[in-house]
């Protein structure tokens, strides 16, 4: 069994995320200073050498975070795609600046190459479709599917008075045709 993290451990990381989230917005991460990063933080360095040991480990860590949570919305829903895209948009929602961050490529560029590296977002992507494809038309399929929804994503997460996660989901699975 998968042992609970401290409140207290939980919270600095939260702290040291949100200030790296914060930082980010002006400075990109090859010039984020742990030292600055601990102090936006009120955090002390060796707290932060205890859990990571450079931003791009925050960084990966904040990734993963959002990664494993796509993983589980598609086991959770797994036969309802709408509920799966609706649960993602509300969470890069209430997530926003780390969204916009993450999803504009401008902190990782390879953040889309470790979305779309995920068999569940591959197997959620294809469902429909495997029996009635060979293997080639589902490649362009699954490229077709994931890399239009990431970047209406993008746009949608860029708007200022964007529509609801359940209105931008509805309008994804009709440009893909999943219902």
């Amino acid at each position: 069994m998968e042992k609970k993290e401290d409140r207290r451990v939980a919270m600095t990381k939260r702290m040291l995320k949100d200030a790296l989230t914060e930082m980010l917005r002006s400075t990109d991460i090859y010039h984020v200073s742990i030292r600055e990063l601990c102090q936006r933080a009120d955090v002390n360095r060796t707290t932060f050498y205890k859990y990571y040991g450079s931003p791009f480990d925050l960084l990966g860590d904040m990734e993963k975070e959002f990664l494993d949570f796509l993983s589980n919305a598609i086991k959770e829903h797994a036969a309802n795609p709408v509920l799966i895209i609706e649960t993602v948009c509300e969470y890069l929602e209430n997530h926003l600046e780390f969204g916009r961050l993450i999803i504009n490529n401008n902190v990782d560029p390879l953040f889309p190459q470790k979305l779309f590296s995920l068999a569940a977002v591959r197997e959620a992507a294809l469902a429909k479709y495997a029996e009635k494809q060979g293997e080639s038309a589902l490649e362009y399929r699954f490229n077709y599917i994931a890399y239009g929804a990431y970047r209406v994503i993008c746009v949608w997460l860029n708007k200022e008075e964007r529509e609801s996660p359940e209105q931008i989901s509805k309008q994804l699975i009709r440009f893909i045709q999943i219902e």
